[in-house]
């Protein structure tokens, strides 16, 4: 770093001390002292569960047949999300003013924005190799691997985080339509790895999921050393292409990612988390030609495609709630085939899944809520605007993830004792595929039946309204104030509701379709009474 540039910085420094702005070396302090808290009482109990049932001896069977695919697959859309992302918000993100201060004069930006993209890659790479170490150990305590082979692992890991920091930088650089090219490319050789068995040498994915403790390097293979050679090689690609993409930063579009990410921070922290996540939705840009109304058909047809139409204006987040409804079912079906505290696990993460996916459907339940006081449009009463509103996400659902149900299926199907009775199809990566009809039919019915209780959630949720200030009073208790709590569980009441519904529904499709049915029926009709309430209420 020249002299001029390094005294640049240091003014910036003096100044914003001068102001009072930024963190304090007590707030540090006390932001890492709040993390370990945090750490110990919550997190380490939910890893030590997870630890406990991936240990038992049919779920480590499925993790030591799938781990390799998984780890692969996670690595490839990982690279495509973090794509995604930059355009949203980038590693190389500071405040408006040092926007302004910093990176707004002539120095050059490889300099004045290296700290937080350096920030950002060392906080990837150290999560990376933490959850890539997390199943190694777990394959290595029940003796499928060694010691080594799960550090080898967590190493790549970390690698992999590397890598996904440079594909995080290299989305805030690129345009929109570079950003499109990119996730479809990484999600086409994604295609390609798991349709050609060959294709594992020479493409990344299959390069991470060889280290998979089961195999690779665990087996003294020479392909684990040169897989891990190659994502080393990425890695250090990544790190030095870094100045080139931060000197082609432009301006403008910092300047707007600063404003609008210190925007949704203000929102936030008085507690509008809805207008917080308003300003990241998308602009409308696309497919303005397309007719949103007419064609005949009746009145909810035409509400379909309305719906339809205005959301395929924006192709980023309609291709997400596809892709979150097929997770969503795929997620169902591992919760059904599943035992113990599995269920439950793959139960609320397909609920959260499946609840943020339905929502870029749901946009007609917000306008619904913003009209429910005035007079009703062309004769068409409140409770019937809701129920023209669904037809867009009870169909995507359904569809969607009886598809991720059936993909779901296969995967099972060709684990030991994952699919009861299920008969290959003779292809797969990792692993042998094949249906399992034992877990295929009740996932679908708990699938479909779960889309309808979330498409009732949001309901739930577009009524909501602003937060009630009484929740801001104090609540005095020996352990501290807790009215951060009670404003934390009124933001998060939807997410809470959609995993109590999927996981209780889930669970008792154990005793019976029949069984599963009735619950799901008595939970909609709770779930139906709780949202016409706050609706007819606003």
């Amino acid at each position: 770093m020249s002299r001029e540039t390094a005294r640049s910085l240091r003014a910036v420094r003096t100044i914003r001390r001068a102001r009072a702005e930024g963190s304090s070396r007590g707030d540090v302090v006390y932001a890492v002292y709040a993390g370990v808290m945090v750490a110990a009482i919550v997190g380490v109990p939910i890893v030590r569960a997870v630890v406990l049932y991936l240990a038992e001896p049919a779920a480590s069977a499925v993790l030591v047949d799938v781990g390799p695919t998984v780890s692969g697959t996670v690595f490839a859309l990982a690279c495509a999300a973090f794509v995604a992302l930059g355009g949203v918000r980038g590693p190389a993100l500071l405040s408006p003013f040092l926007i302004f201060a910093v990176a707004g004069g002539g120095h050059p930006r490889r300099r004045t924005l290296l700290g937080p993209v350096v920030r950002s890659v060392l906080a990837l790479a150290v999560a990376g190799a933490g959850i890539a170490l997390l199943p190694a150990l777990v394959v290595a305590g029940v003796g499928d691997a060694t010691v080594g082979g799960a550090l080898a692992f967590a190493g790549a890991g970390a690698l992999v985080g590397v890598v996904c920091g440079g594909c995080w930088l290299l989305g805030q650089r690129a345009t929109a339509a570079v950003r499109a090219w990119i996730v479809v490319g990484v999600l086409a050789t994604w295609v390609v790895w798991v349709a050609v068995p060959g294709s594992s040498a020479v493409l990344p994915w299959g390069w991470f999921a060889s280290l998979f403790p089961a195999g690779g390097l665990a087996a003294g293979a020479a392909l684990g050393w040169g897989a891990l050679a190659g994502l080393g090689v990425l890695a250090a690609a990544a790190i030095a292409v870094a100045p080139l993409l931060l000197d082609g930063l432009r301006g403008p579009v910092l300047l707007s990612q600063a404003q609008r990410w210190q925007t949704a921070g203000t929102l936030a922290f008085t507690g509008d988390l809805a207008m917080a996540m308003g300003e990241f939705r998308a602009v409308p840009r696309r497919g303005r030609g397309l007719a949103a109304i007419g064609g005949g058909g009746g009145l909810a047809l035409m509400f379909a495609r309305r719906d339809l139409v205005g959301s395929l204006r924006t192709p980023a987040r309609f291709a997400l709630a596809c892709a979150g409804c097929l997770g969503f079912g795929l997620l169902i079906t591992v919760a059904v085939g599943a035992s113990g505290p599995g269920v439950w696990i793959a139960a609320c993460a397909a609920a959260i899944a499946g609840f943020l996916a339905l929502g870029v459907w749901s946009d007609g339940f917000r306008h619904v809520a913003e009209v429910a006081a005035a007079p009703p449009l062309y004769g068409v009463s409140t409770l019937r605007l809701l129920g023209l509103h669904a037809a867009l996400p009870v169909v995507g659902g359904v569809v969607f993830s009886g598809v991720g149900v059936g993909v779901g299926g296969m995967v099972l199907g060709g684990v030991p004792g994952g699919g009861g009775g299920g008969v290959g199809v003779g292809v797969g990566v990792g692993g042998g595929v094949g249906i399992g009809v034992g877990v295929v039919w009740p996932a679908l019915a708990a699938a479909v039946l779960c889309v309808m209780l979330l498409v009732l959630v949001r309901v739930y949720d577009s009524a909501k309204g602003p937060l009630p200030l009484a929740l801001m009073a104090p609540v005095p208790t020996p352990a501290g104030d807790a009215s951060a709590l009670v404003v934390a569980a009124w933001q998060a009441d939807a997410v809470i509701l959609s995993g109590v519904v999927v996981g209780v529904t889930v669970a008792s499709f154990a005793g019976g379709v029949v069984g599963g049915v009735l619950v799901a029926v008595g939970l909609g009709a709770v779930v139906a009474w709780l949202a016409r309430r706050r609706v007819l209420a606003g």
